[in-house]
């Protein structure tokens, strides 16, 4: 095995073992930069020199100049455009694009196409993701020295209201595909994919994220419909029973997460709060008023300067700090006010493109369902989310050359 294919291979294990992607960080120069950020930043430059009969290239010309574009115009626009009209820094352009930096390294893995194992890479990251829900479940009762922003002595259920964080917990809607999907391929067979799905289903549950779980939901009851069947049937019930009772083990059992569920779900069930009050009244009116305003001033051109915020979270308590967000929750939203029209111009192309290049059935639903998500998660930009779509669209590949259309996409792998 060559010696680039092996550091690809071990920089994919570092970008997403670890619960968090502010879970470690490190000194560059002065800039602390995440085990995730760096990676994100090195798999490209590594992914240059690797081989593999299993490697997968892109030959799409419009993808590959729509994905050239929108790289070239965001470096130009926070360097070059932003320093003459606004005096940002090269420091600032650089906390800009590193906003971006899940999208950005996926696309440019994507342009480059992926030159090292397939088979090999996804089973890297299947171990590193078990690794990581593993790591999430033991940090509730044992404290790890991987946490940047955690004090010493403080609860870590109690930093993160009662929710378990874990930033590969969106793989959990890959997972429940994997344990439901009728056809068995390569990717979805043998006791890793199984394990790690189930792992990253408890995962995501445990987030108490309200999007992912009612989109989990909405998830089950397609597959079940689709590909209904009595045995199916069992298994979903049996799969879901099993979580259930997870869930209920470990809200009877732990008072943080009880509190924290009771607050973000039970009491919205219970009709004591709306999911109105619970989910744009204060906190999302604050966002929504903020974007408003930076629209109005016409900062969706090209984006806003770095040392200004999107919106401001006012402080809570006289001990507390007003939070300048420099990001907000939907996707659109934070590419739209940081790197301006025309780039989400093309990245809109560059999603449409990337949804129509594949007829898989496994891609184009979790497509969908992440595209959905991020109305109310920046899951297509800042987080794990994106480069597990790419993931997905070359796993699925099964040389994907059709009938009177130019080769779309193709892969080397002869076996």
């Amino acid at each position: 095995m060559k010696l680039p294919n092996i550091l690809f291979y071990i920089f994919l294990f570092l970008g997403f073992f670890l619960p968090s992607n502010s879970s470690y960080y490190i000194s560059i120069d002065g800039v602390l930069l995440s085990i995730n950020e760096i990676s994100f930043f090195l798999l490209p430059i590594i992914n240059l020199f690797c081989s593999s009969k299993n490697k997968f290239l892109v030959t799409n010309f419009k993808l590959k100049r729509n994905i050239f574009l929108v790289i070239i115009i965001i470096v130009f626009t926070e360097v070059i455009v932003k320093g003459l009209i606004y005096n940002q820094t090269i420091i600032e352009s650089f906390k800009a694009i590193r906003i971006g930096l899940p999208l950005f390294s996926s696309l440019i893995l994507l342009f480059q196409g992926i030159r090292g194992d397939i088979k090999i890479i996804w089973k890297v990251l299947l171990v590193a993701i078990g690794i990581s829900v593993v790591l999430s479940i033991i940090s509730i009762y044992f404290p790890l020295p991987i946490y940047y922003d955690i004090e010493n002595g403080q609860n870590f259920l109690s930093k993160n209201n009662g929710r378990i964080i874990n930033s590969n917990a969106s793989f959990g809607l890959i997972g429940i595909y994997l344990l439901l999907s009728k056809k068995q391929k390569w990717y979805s067979s043998g006791k890793l994919v199984k394990f790690v799905s189930v792992l990253s289903i408890i995962s995501l549950m445990l987030s108490f994220n309200r999007t992912f779980l009612a989109i989990l939901i909405i998830e089950i009851l397609y597959l079940v419909k689709k590909t209904f069947s009595v045995r199916k049937l069992i298994k979903t019930f049996l799969l879901s029973a099993s979580f259930i009772l997870l869930i209920i083990l470990i809200y009877n059992n732990n008072k943080i997460i009880k509190n924290s569920v009771d607050k973000r779900i039970t009491s919205i069930v219970l009709g004591e709060k709306t999911l109105k009050s619970s989910t744009i009244d204060g906190n999302r009116r604050v966002i929504y008023e903020g974007v408003l305003d930076r629209l109005n001033s016409g900062y969706f051109w090209i984006g806003l300067p770095m040392k200004k915020p999107i919106f401001v979270w006012l402080r809570k308590w006289s001990t507390g700090e007003d939070r300048e967000m420099s990001v907000t929750d939907t996707s659109v939203i934070t590419f739209l006010l940081r790197y301006g029209i025309i780039p989400l111009f093309l990245i809109v192309l560059i999603f449409k493109q990337l949804y129509k290049v594949s007829r898989n059935n496994f891609y184009k639903t979790i497509f969908v369902l992440y595209l959905i998500s991020s109305l109310n998660i920046d899951s297509l930009l800042r987080q794990n989310t994106v480069f597990f779509l790419i993931i997905i669209l070359i796993i699925t590949n099964e040389k994907l050359k059709y009938k009177n259309e130019k080769y779309l996409i193709y892969s080397k792998n002869k076996s």
